[in-house]
């Protein structure tokens, strides 16, 4: 069975060593992100994990070009079923969201996105995007096994590789990410990337604050069997 290890250990401390990026003490969260270590150890290994994940991504794409699918392994001939959206309206897939991944949304979350596809017939993928405060994000992020890593100002190449950031990166005045396989079902990767506008600081980059506004990008997809 597949079980994804993330190459970057998580700050000493768990996620209340690494408080409060997330939110300053008193905010009312249950566990925070802070400051600039991010960890470079072991970037070559999620280049090639994000590049696995946006695989299902890219065969959507490449499907609308024309010309035959790819074949399987061991099928032959016989191409690959081409990705196919999930039907259902916003709230019947954020559950299906939800129970995949193991994430919560936030009861403050708004301006929600969310797209879904169903690789190979069976694997589902889903996309998010929302709007929330730090407090917020820091809900999602505060989920069992989801790593979480400070990030640079703004979100590096691996994060823009699997989102489409709607924010240009002179409107972006911190990010963050976290990552992680869901405990329950360890076929599943989750990674969240949560991005704070200049504009949305309740008192500036250097004092977080549980109402900053942070813009939360979640990805969750159930990868094959091995």
């Amino acid at each position: 069975m597949y079980s994804y290890q993330s190459p970057y250990a998580p700050l000493d401390g768990g996620l209340n060593a690494v408080c409060p990026q997330i939110r300053r003490t008193g905010c009312g969260a249950a566990a925070a992100l802070k400051g600039r270590a991010f960890r470079s150890q072991g970037r070559e290994t999620l280049k090639h994990l994000v590049i696995g994940i946006v695989a299902g991504v890219t065969a959507l794409a490449l499907s609308g070009c024309g010309g035959s699918s790819p074949s399987e392994p061991g099928t032959g001939d016989r191409p690959s079923p081409s990705p196919s959206p999930i039907d259902g309206d916003t709230d019947e897939l954020l559950a299906a969201f939800e129970e995949q991944s193991g994430l919560v949304i936030p009861d403050n979350a708004s301006d929600m996105d969310v797209q879904a596809w169903m690789l190979e017939g069976t694997r589902p993928q889903y996309k998010l995007r929302f709007v929330t405060t730090r407090g917020g994000a820091e809900v999602v992020c505060d989920a069992d096994n989801l790593g979480v890593y400070t990030s640079q100002e703004v979100p590096g190449d691996e994060e823009r590789e699997v989102f489409d950031y709607e924010e240009s990166d002179d409107e972006i005045g911190d990010s963050v990410r976290c990552d992680g396989s869901n405990p329950r079902q360890p076929r599943v990767q989750r990674l969240v990337s949560v991005v704070f506008p200049k504009d949305g600081f309740e008192e500036g980059p250097e004092a977080p604050d549980g109402e900053d506004v942070a813009v939360v990008y979640a990805h969750s997809i159930l990868w094959p069997k091995r």
